[in-house]
């Protein structure tokens, strides 16, 4: 780790990219493209410090991440409302891997990831064999236990053997990926091993809060299976997490098929929304015919792992309809509050963004609910539609009164409901008293809204009336933006004929 600090000037800015570059060269990596990085953000936050603040300094921190090289830059300058263009412009060419900006209180944080060698380095398949799904089976003994970084690459193999190059989740094909993320604790996972250490089985979960995990990875070698394998890791799993304090789990089943919806369904969950369009067209062997055409979409459940505190809500009027079946369907402790006008909140908006360019994916994530909420999300997903983005999330504070009111013209910038999340973030005691118990509306921005659902297959007639009404809602209003433009068109083209 290397913290470097210097004035908001030429040479200074000159001082801070060019140790930035020694860093990333002597981890092996691309130093020319941190270096430019680093300059970009520099100027960024040169031109935010434009308002004659005592304190111009500059500090970068660049430190290895995993398989990543991160930099991150601090500043005291007008809030920062997401990465700089540039920047940006350097995911997309793949010098980057992602970005992120927020504010966190005592200044503006920007980071930006960079791929290592090993972050890019592939599963070798070449003493790896595909194993049919009618393959024999094996009487061979296994260990249950919990998943450690060198079992990477042996999980990889396994995956392999049963998907070939097909399975959705491509980050599993990267074997140091999972290392690093199990060696951070961003992930965990309950394996079943043969004698010789080789994993046959594997189920698992990635922290996406502090308080909520997905679960999922679920992967047996065909030879092991039938023997009930999967349902001990599923419940080992389980205890694991409710060991270790989570407070939710998120699932992500298919739409192409309903075998994982029943399976979330049959184990207590609820479906909370869809996430349409999140990731490149995937193949699913013996599910979809070839690769898919379009990105693919996932229905979203969720299950609580202790019970929910009870707490009151506030919705814009456009995904009430959702959140109210959400919570009749599952019965949680909440009161949907009409909008409060005097509700009180702050001028300004606190708030993260990240922006993937590999999946094409964004999000905005809200913390506290400002006067300026429509101005920031309409500001962040420009930079993020210039930037090629296909699927944007705007996670917003659903306990916070002045949400009701503030957000209610998110349908006008074209973000339609996504899920609500209960208590995805840990509770915060709100100005005045009351208490955040930090449950999520999230909402969704899509680059291509007239969406296909004639591949979706639904658990329930329940499922399919809810999946179809959260698609139909992000085409109208995913066509809300052009069908303005039209209107004002239309208007010129009047006012031009009575001149």
């Amino acid at each position: 780790m290397i913290t470097m600090s210097a004035p908001a000037q030429d040479t200074g800015i000159s001082v801070l990219a060019a140790g930035a570059r020694a860093a990333m060269t002597a981890c092996g990596g691309d130093g020319e493209g941190v270096g430019l990085a680093v300059r970009l953000l520099a100027v960024d936050a040169r031109n935010r410090l434009r308002g004659g603040e005592e304190n111009i300094t500059l500090t970068v921190l660049a430190e290895v991440r995993g398989t990543e090289f991160m930099v991150t830059l601090r500043d005291l300058g007008e809030p920062v409302t997401g990465a700089p263009d540039g920047v940006l412009s350097l995911l997309e060419s793949g010098v980057a891997t992602s970005a992120e900006a927020r504010t966190d209180g005592s200044g503006n944080v920007t980071e930006v990831r960079f791929a290592l060698p090993g972050h890019h380095r592939i599963l070798d398949v070449e003493q790896v064999a595909e194993v049919p799904e009618d393959a024999e089976p094996l009487a061979h003994e296994v260990e249950y236990r919990a998943m450690r970084p060198e079992d990477a690459a042996s999980l990889t193999r396994t995956l392999f053997r049963c998907y070939g190059w097909s399975y959705p989740n491509a980050g599993f094909y990267y074997p140091e990926r999972i290392e690093a993320a199990l060696e951070a604790g961003e992930r965990i996972g309950e394996v079943a091993v043969t004698a010789d250490g080789e994993v046959v089985s594997h189920w698992g979960a990635v922290y996406l809060s502090s308080n909520v995990v997905e679960t999922g990875g679920t992967v047996t070698d065909p030879r092991f299976r039938r023997r009930g394998i999967a349902g001990v890791l599923g419940a080992r799993l389980l205890q694991r997490l409710e060991d270790l304090g989570a407070g939710g789990r998120l699932r992500e089943p298919v739409l192409t098929h309903p075998a994982t919806q029943e399976i979330a369904l049959r184990e207590g969950a609820t479906m909370i929304g869809a996430f349409i369009n999140v990731t490149h067209p995937i193949q699913q062997v013996g599910i979809t015919d070839g690769v898919q055409s379009g990105r693919a979409s996932l229905s979203v459940a969720f299950s609580a792992l202790r019970p929910l505190s009870a707490a009151t809500i506030w919705i814009p009027a456009l995904y009430e309809p959702f959140v109210r079946t959400i919570l009749e369907s599952s019965g949680w402790p909440r009161e949907l509050a009409p909008p409060q006008a005097d509700a009180r909140h702050p001028n300004l908006s606190t708030f993260s963004t990240m922006f993937s360019a590999d999946n094409g994916f964004g999000l905005l994530d809200v913390a506290s609910v400002g006067r300026d909420l429509l101005d920031v999300i309409d500001r962040s997903l420009r930079q993020m539609r210039r930037s090629g983005a296909a699927h944007v999330q705007v996670r917003l504070p659903a306990n916070q009164p002045a949400l009701g009111t503030l957000a209610a013209g998110l349908g006008e910038l074209e973000l339609g409901f996504a899920a609500f999340i209960p208590e995805f973030r840990l509770p915060v005691e709100l100005d005045g008293g009351s208490l955040d118990r930090g449950d999520v509306l999230v909402t969704q921005w899509l680059a291509e809204p007239d969406i296909d659902t004639s591949s979706w297959i639904y658990a329930s007639e329940a499922v399919s009336d809810f999946m179809l009404s959260v698609a139909r809602q992000a085409r109208e209003v995913g066509s809300r933006g052009q069908t303005q433009q039209l209107r004002a068109a239309r208007r010129a083209q009047l006012f031009a004929a009575l001149d």
